[in-house]
């Protein structure tokens, strides 16, 4: 495989029907897009529309086929469209979820009785689980006949009466048995429509084969967007501080197959002798796949869309007739790059059609941003959830430079460690993942505290007995000095995770009352605004949830932690796909909100092959690659929010230099920034509740319009350049 390419490619065999449920009432769910490489897994549809269970379609968060309880046996028919040696089939099942509790007694796998026309014999059957048997996902591999086979049965089977409920079926062929070609159901497509009519094409379109135009980064362009007039410009302008990212973005509309195409961008030349070398200039190909719509993670997803999310790590893709692409340019500017004007050449070069080119031009303003580490920034981030096995220790790192170029301080950690009672009677502990990922965090700059969910389970004991909270502490004041001795990042205790209804709640407060008899540390959890009050006496982090249903209201909460000596933090979803959205959550919006901390749901933790959303949610800001972490076009405009929080905090402090300063122009300067940060903040909506009386999405949908960002940038950017001659040597 390619360096930079997805892990693990999903794509169908060929065109595949999947049946599911009884002989007389079967739901059909048919595949009809050829596999290439921009339609992974076909087009899931369900024809007839059926329902399984409670009115509820057969899908979920886990997108699942749903049985009510029964004891009668259940099937799922696989047609793969054509015969093909298959290696092995595993079927998943998720023992629990959206508060339901399922059982698979029995597993039986067919094949077509060769004998009999449309009749199954039984080739393999396997033991299932118990609803009483631990939660989490259950696989039950099938070994395949070494012969060219189209169809095959799944029969699942209870000797009680009790739900059965199917996951997703992973087929392996004997020609790629390393590469999964995932089976689904119940999945309906929702269509992108165009946002305006096509342009007409000038000749210059004409002779080269496609209409060129320069969209915002932060408007999503999908297969069938069209050029808008402001888009088709005749050069290509940004501007960056020394030391910054920035981020551009060029489109091409087809108007007729260009094959294989590239984007080239030459070195920037400046004032003097100045380059900033082509080297700095990442170029990135825009893909397009299907992803779970709206609010990722919703319990019973039914529908997906093709929209732009990764950001491949190559410059040339295939440009088919109406099919619109997209390239990512992030140009790095040095922090020594002396301030001025560069440019050079955005060059567009088909395999058949003409090659044009945009001037890019680059101004790098002539300071760096301020570093606000009295603020945390972070991604939830788990690399070693059971040993260092899993990911090696080269990925790690990879990852942690890519949260610190994206200007990440902190992470909320999941790690593993242990307690346990060893042979004379006294507590052993096993702190050796977590002290390497702290170590890890600490060498590639990671300053602020880290959050680190670990559970505290008990040993020999109850949940809440005297012993437990003994255990509880015991292991808080072996680890707590143990961090501190080898200076590492403090660690903020997170017993409980969006403990918001008994009986995760009041675990929450016995475990943080517990971590509290240890002097000196610190407690963290994720919080409504209910939960946050309740547990006040023992908390020290209120990490809100940034939702409306949660209480989220910025000023109440900022008063209320501060009134309890809490920190206000917040946390929400860097999986979404809405770039402008993420870039308002990462600046204005946490600068107004007035939290010290911004926490984000997840660098990389995907569910089954991360290259399908439709295997099971994949929350992914960056995604993993054979090179290192896969970008996303919201894990880039995060940054670029991260950005703007930093240009405020720059002009602020530039500010405050400024009072030094007591000569009249000094003075009216110093009022009239302070003016301009005061009317940002008032243009600035942070009350979710006005966001649903406008009926606006918060997670999905900008309240600004795109130009909106920059052009705040821009009046920040330039006041801050007023500012600097008065501020010299202070």
């Amino acid at each position: 495989m390619k360096s930079g390419t997805i892990l693990v490619i999903a794509t169908l065999l060929l065109s595949v029907a999947v049946t599911c449920g009884r002989a007389a009432d079967t739901v059909t769910y048919s595949y009809p897009l050829p596999p290439d490489e921009q339609h992974w897994n076909g087009a899931f549809q369900d024809p007839g529309g059926k329902k399984l269970l409670d009115g509820v379609a057969a899908g979920g968060a886990a997108h699942s086929v749903i049985w009510a309880a029964t004891t009668d046996e259940r099937f799922v028919d696989v047609d793969l469209g054509d015969a093909v040696v298959l290696d092995r089939v595993v079927v998943h099942s998720y023992k629990h979820y959206s508060g339901r509790d399922f059982q698979l007694d029995k597993v039986r796998l067919y094949v077509p009785d060769g004998a009999k026309d449309l009749a199954w014999k039984l080739l393999a059957e396997q033991p299932g689980y118990k609803v009483a048997d631990e939660k989490g996902t259950c696989q039950f591999a099938f070994h395949m006949p070494k012969e060219p086979l189209r169809r095959f049965r799944i029969g699942v089977q209870n000797d009680e009466q009790v739900r059965l409920a199917l996951s997703e079926i992973e087929i392996y062929s004997a020609e790629h048995p390393d590469i999964s070609y995932t089976v689904m159901a119940n999945f309906e497509e929702v269509q992108h429509s165009p946002e305006d009519e096509p342009p007409v094409p000038t000749e210059d379109d004409k002779a080269s084969g496609y209409i060129l135009f320069a969209p915002s980064y932060l408007r999503r362009i999908f297969p069938n967007s069209v050029a808008l007039p402001d888009e088709r410009v005749a050069r290509v302008t940004i501007s960056a501080s020394q030391g910054e990212y920035e981020p551009v973005t060029v489109a091409i509309s087809p108007l007729q197959p260009l094959g294989q195409c590239a984007v080239k961008v030459t070195d920037l030349a400046g004032p003097g002798n100045a380059r900033i070398a082509a080297g700095n200039i990442d170029v990135r190909t825009v893909r397009y796949w299907r992803q779970i719509p709206g609010q990722k993670g919703s319990n019973y997803a039914k529908q997906y869309m093709v929209v732009p999310e990764l950001l491949e790590p190559s410059a040339t893709t295939d440009v088919p007739a109406r099919t619109t692409r997209e390239w990512w340019i992030t140009v790095h500017v040095p922090s020594d790059a002396p301030p001025g004007e560069y440019s050079g050449t955005i060059a567009v070069e088909p395999a058949t059609g003409g090659s044009r080119s945009l001037p890019l031009c680059l101004r790098v303003l002539p300071f760096q941003l301020e570093c606000p580490e009295d603020y945390s920034f972070g991604m939830y981030w788990g690399p070693w959830q059971k040993d260092r096995d899993e990911t090696s220790e080269t990925q790690v790192v990879a990852q942690l430079k890519d949260m610190r170029r994206h200007g990440m301080n902190s992470v909320a950690l999941s790690a593993p460690a242990a307690m346990l009672r060893g042979q004379n009677g006294r507590y052993e502990f096993d702190l050796d993942t977590v002290t390497r990922t702290l170590e890890l965090l600490k060498e590639q700059g990671f300053t602020r505290p880290i959050p680190w969910s670990f559970s505290f389970p008990p040993v020999d004991t109850g949940f809440g007995s005297e012993e437990h909270l003994a255990q509880v502490k015991a292991f808080v004041e072996h680890a707590a000095p143990h961090f501190a001795d080898r200076d590492l990042p403090e660690v903020l205790w997170y017993p409980r995770d969006e403990p918001w209804h008994d009986p995760r709640r009041e675990e929450a407060r016995v475990l943080c009352e517990a971590i509290k008899r240890v002097p000196g540390v610190r407690t963290y959890t994720t919080v409504r605004q209910d939960t946050a009050e309740y547990l006040a006496p023992w908390l020290d982090v209120r990490c809100h949830t940034v939702s409306l249903s949660g209480g989220f209201d910025a000023g109440t909460l900022r008063e209320a932690a501060a009134a309890a000596g809490n920190l206000f933090w917040w946390y929400t979803n860097a999986c979404r796909e809405y770039p402008a959205v993420m870039r308002l959550k990462g600046g204005f919006f946490f600068w107004k909100s007035g939290a010290t901390g911004q926490y984000y749901w997840a660098y990389q933790y995907p569910k089954g092959n991360p290259c399908d959303d439709l295997d099971g949610v994949d929350w992914c800001a960056a995604y993993p690659g054979d090179a290192g972490p896969i970008p996303t076009i919201q894990w880039e405009a995060l940054r670029e929010g991260i950005d703007d929080f930093r240009y405020v905090v720059t002009l602020q402090r530039s500010i405050d230099k400024l009072r030094e300063n007591t000569s009249p122009e000094a003075k009216r300067l110093a009022k009239e920034a302070q003016s301009l940060l005061d009317e940002l903040r008032e243009s600035i909506v942070a009350d979710l509740a006005e966001y649903d009386r406008r009926e606006i999405n918060f997670h999905t949908d900008s309240i600004w319009p795109v130009e909106s960002y920059d052009r705040w940038r821009r009046r920040i950017a330039e006041m801050i350049v007023r500012i600097l001659p008065y501020c010299a040597g202070s």
